[in-house]
């Protein structure tokens, strides 16, 4: 599903937002920090703090579905992925590197920008005790970068 620029591009110093809704329709987000491709891009593992993901969490559980957006900060340039097979998978300590190379990469993305570094650490800032990781196989793939193709399905 995701060819490699893709699967590459998701794997940097990007903003990643992973969203769900519950039966209600009511929507539940959380923000990312971090992630992996798996089989060739078959399929996507994100990482999330469950103590500001319950909502997020229980309605994955629920429902299995998921919008995922990544968006590099310096550009625009903005993916979505859409699954409708999401589960939680316990956090395993041998992803705590990509983690800690994420809030690298996107502190260094950010601070250009006029972020500074010790409110990005603080916002991102994680135990991995309290990580989760919600695995899917994306089903659908948007670019949502402004302008004329935003929206503009991928696959």
């Amino acid at each position: 599903m995701l060819d490699s620029d893709n699967a590459a591009f998701i794997q940097t110093g990007v903003s990643i937002s992973l969203a769900s809704c519950g039966p209600d329709h009511l929507p539940s987000m959380s923000r990312g920090l971090g992630c992996k491709v798996l089989d060739a891009g078959r399929q996507v593992a994100v990482f999330v703090r469950r103590s500001q993901s319950k909502a997020l969490l229980a309605h994955i559980r629920s429902s299995g579905r998921v919008a995922n957006v990544f968006s590099l900060p310096s550009s625009n340039r903005t993916l979505q992925l859409k699954g409708c097979d999401a589960r939680i998978v316990p956090f395993a300590p041998a992803d705590l590197p990509i983690v800690d190379k994420h809030l690298a990469d996107f502190i260094l993305e950010v601070i250009p920008l006029g972020m500074a570094e010790a409110v990005v650490r603080a916002i991102l800032a994680s135990q991995p005790d309290d990580l989760a990781t919600v695995v899917y196989t994306p089903s659908a793939v948007f670019s949502q970068t402004p302008g004329p193709k935003a929206g503009e399905r991928l696959d």
